[in-house]
């Protein structure tokens, strides 16, 4: 028989228990195996009755890899500095407290940076023979042509083209307007995530990646996949009309496109590096067969149309940006010039936030990334640049997910880092709403992000990508703006010359 002083007890040890464990783990959460155990704080369990201050310590990760990336890109030269530009320099210890207010624009120190890619726009108007190209890299947040195909298809619709570019030969992730069926014999090769150090010369393209031919027998490598236009997506991206391939073998490569188990057309590709068209049919499934008797690297495939608008969607899983300066210069630089990209897009820092430790640190990094897109413009000076900033991340802090610290003092460096460099800066921790957004996007209906509280649904990164075509736009009536305002300078200049002359001529004093 149980006794009241017996169930007592058992309250009271149990009440100890509870207390010590909070006390123990104090918010923090602790892996076990697979498993993570999260428990109250003591003012969670307590409320007013806890006088004590809670001290919730998040173990920040160590990541070698970046950290050795960090120290190589230390090592860069930097561009020669713009005389007539102001040089900011960036501060080494920026705290939280002094990040801007938010900005939802594209900020630019001189708007007339971004020429390159708005003349280009403006000699695209009516034209039936130029091309604008756009190069958009990124992290495993443009997977799946996230984010660019918003970009790509309000450009096509209002200056024509169509086609969704570049992609690697075995993408991660397919594009939206594409599958890739049945594919065989190509192995895939990057220089950002796990690099095979077999290939000592660096040569990735510009996608940073290429597909490898594989070996059929002692005298033959060959692959094959079968192309499928999807039915969903922007019906300007799925029909292209031409296509395009770079690659590079130590012999000819023939490349057959197949329909419907006939051949439709062949194209062989000398020894060396080539950017050569493909006869495709104008169907919607259709076969890519490559073999050579050596071994042949495929730095990418382009699915487009002869003039018009065009973006290049390079996803790059797991990178933090610091990849770049790894890459051969020579063919990197060969390649961006042989496309004419007009606008090169940067969008990285997301995949360092975790692994920061403090402002310090945040700084360090930002700087590491500035000299990367420093390396870009040295390499191909013709284009404009735009660096998109870090989404607002969520970590679990006691039982609560809740923003990483570091993000608002990381995006004000690069912002900083980047702007100093001529390029322009979009902030897209403010333009999803700032600290505790990434927390509204995941529990908001419909949600715009995933659980992880790092990626966006496709919901999410549409809402991204159309902010993104409508900052640019805004951007492009700031530079119209300023070009109305040069040529009525340089029409009062001449005005003022022609009435002195004038003057001048009839022995009028001016």
């Amino acid at each position: 028989m149980n006794k009241p002083g017996h169930f007592f007890g058992f309250l009271l040890l149990l009440a100890l228990f509870v207390s010590g464990l909070s006390l123990l783990i104090g918010g923090k959460s602790l892996n076990i195996g697979d498993t993570e155990l999260s428990y109250y704080s003591p003012s969670e369990l307590f409320g007013p009755l806890w006088a004590g201050e809670d001290s919730v310590v998040i173990e920040v990760k160590e990541n070698e890899a970046l950290e050795a990336l960090m120290e190589e890109t230390d090592s860069l030269a930097e561009a020669p500095a713009d005389s007539t530009a102001e040089l900011i320099i960036p501060p080494t210890n920026l705290a939280v407290e002094q990040a801007a207010p938010r900005d939802t624009s594209i900020q630019v120190s001189d708007v007339l940076t971004f020429a390159p890619f708005f003349e280009a726009l403006f000699a695209l108007k009516g034209s039936s023979t130029e091309n604008v190209r756009v190069l958009h890299f990124g992290d495993s947040q443009l997977e799946g042509d996230r984010i660019t195909m918003q970009l790509r298809d309000a450009y096509q619709r209002r200056y024509g083209g169509t086609g969704f570019g570049y992609v690697a030969l075995e993408p991660l992730v397919a594009p939206s307007s594409l599958a890739f069926n049945n594919s065989e014999g190509y192995i895939r090769k990057t220089v950002f995530g796990r690099r095979d150090t077999a290939f000592k010369d660096m040569k990735y393209g510009h996608l940073g990646s290429f597909t490898l031919l594989a070996q059929k027998d002692s005298s033959s490598y060959e692959g094959r996949v079968s192309f499928a236009k999807r039915k969903w997506g922007y019906s300007r991206a799925r029909n292209f009309t031409s296509a395009k391939i770079h690659l590079e073998g130590a012999a000819p490569t023939k490349a057959d496109i197949i329909v419907a188990d006939t051949l439709f057309s062949t194209r062989i590709f000398p020894e060396g590096e080539w950017t050569l068209a493909l006869d495709i049919p104008l169907v919607d499934e259709f076969d890519l067969r490559l073999s050579a008797s050596s071994p042949t690297r495929i730095f990418g495939l382009s699915f487009e149309s002869p003039y018009g608008f065009h973006a290049d969607n390079v996803a790059m899983r797991g990178a933090s940006g610091m990849i770049f300066s790894k890459m051969n210069d020579e063919q990197f630089a060969a390649s961006l010039e042989r496309e004419g990209y007009d606008l090169i897009i940067m969008q990285f820092g997301g995949n360092a936030v975790p692994y920061l430790k403090d402002e310090a640190h945040a700084g360090r990094f930002a700087r590491a990334l500035g000299r990367q897109l420093g390396h870009i413009q040295r390499l191909y000076p013709q284009a404009a640049i735009l660096f998109i900033g870090p989404s607002d991340m969520a970590r679990k802090e006691g039982l609560e997910m809740k923003s990483y610290p570091l993000i608002a003092s990381l995006k004000e460096q690069l912002r900083t880092e980047v702007m100093r460099r001529g390029a322009g800066y979009w902030d897209l921790y403010d333009v999803m709403g700032g600290e505790g957004s990434m927390v509204e996007w995941v529990e908001g209906e419909p949600a715009l992000a995933v659980k992880d509280y790092i990626h966006f649904t496709p919901k999410g990164a549409s809402k991204v990508g159309s902010a993104l075509v409508e900052a640019l736009k805004e951007l492009e009536q700031q530079y119209a703006k300023v070009q109305e305002e040069i040529a009525a300078e340089k029409q009062r200049i001449a005005d003022s010359i022609a009435t002195y002359k004038m003057s001048q001529g009839t022995g009028v004093q001016p």
